[in-house]
C-alpha cells in the first residue's frame, strides 16, 4: 500500500528511513533468488541451450553484429523495464518492472555461466562461488562506506558518465570486431561498477521518496548484478590465462 504522505528518504524520520531501507534490500535480496532460480530452471531445463544455438547461429551468419543486437535488445528491454519500476501510478508496474529485467539479466548471464561451466569441465562453482563471494563482501564493504562514513558521493558522478560512455565504446567496438576484451577490461569495469554502487546508493536516499522502494530496489540490483557479471568474467579470465 502506498504511503499518504511519503518523503524523501534523507528528510524521513528515522523510523521511515529504517523501513525504506529494509524494504529495499529485501527486494533486493528477492530479485537475486529469483534471478538464481531463473537460471538454474534454464540450464536445468535445456533452455540454455536452445538459447546458446540460437546464439552461436546468429554468429555465423552475422558475425560480431550478432551480440551487439542481443545488447541493443537487452538495453531495451532494461528501459522498458526500468519506466515500469519508476511508475508511480502502480505498484503493479512497478513489480512488472523489477521483475521483467531479472528475466532479462537471468537471459543475458546465460552465454557467461555457459562459458564458465565448459572451461571448468562442467563444475562452474570453481568459479562462480568465489566470484559471488568477491561481489557480496565489495557490496557489503561499498554500502557500508556509504552509510557510516558520511561522505558526500555525488562528485563520483562526473566520473560515472565519462567512464560509462568510455566502456560503452569499448563493448561496440569489442562486439563488432569479435575481440576478447580480456581481464584488463573486466577488472576496469568492476573499478566502474563500485564507483556506481557508491554514487547510487548515495543517491536513492535523496532522489527517492520512502514508498519507492521496488525502484530504489531495481537501481540497486542492476548495479549489483552487473558488478557479479564482470567478477565472475575477471576470474574467468584469470583461469584462461
Amino acid at each position: 500500500m502506498y504511503e499518504s504522505n511519503p518523503f524523501i528518504v534523507a528528510e524521513a524520520p528515522a523510523a521511515d528511513r529504517a523501513a525504506f531501507y529494509r524494504r529495499t534490500y529485501a527486494h533486493v535480496a528477492g530479485a537475486f533468488a529469483a534471478f538464481g532460480a531463473l537460471l538454474f530452471f534454464f540450464f536445468a531445463s535445456g533452455i540454455a541451450d536452445t538459447v546458446m544455438t540460437g546464439l552461436s547461429s546468429m554468429l555465423k551468419s552475422m558475425g560480431g553484429f550478432a551480440w551487439l543486437i542481443v545488447m541493443l535488445a537487452f538495453w531495451g528491454g532494461t528501459y522498458a523495464a526500468q519506466s515500469l519500476a519508476a511508475n508511480r501510478a502502480s505498484r503493479g508496474a512497478q513489480y512488472a518492472g523489477l521483475g521483467l529485467y531479472v528475466v532479462l539479466e537471468a537471459l543475458i548471464f546465460i552465454p557467461l555461466i555457459w562459458m564458465v561451466s565448459l572451461k571448468t569441465q562442467g563444475n562452474p562453482a570453481q568459479i562462480l562461488l568465489p566470484a559471488c563471494g568477491v561481489t557480496a563482501a565489495l557490496v557489503v564493504g561499498l554500502s557500508v562506506a556509504v552509510f557510516f562514513t558520511g561522505v558526500d558521493f555525488s562528485f563520483l558522478r562526473v566520473a560515472i558518465v565519462i567512464g560509462s560512455i568510455c566502456a560503452l565504446g569499448a563493448v561496440i567496438v569489442f562486439s563488432l570486431m569479435g575481440i576478447n576484451p580480456g581481464t584488463w577490461f573486466a577488472l576496469a569495469m568492476i573499478v566502474l561498477m563500485a564507483t556506481v554502487i557508491l554514487y547510487q546508493t548515495w543517491m536513492i536516499k535523496d532522489s527517492c521518496e520512502t514508498d519507492q522502494h521496488v525502484f530504489a530496489a531495481f537501481i540497486l540490483f542492476s548495479a549489483f548484478v552487473t558488478l557479479l557479471w564482470y567478477v565472475i568474467s575477471f576470474f574467468l579470465g584469470r583461469r584462461e590465462d
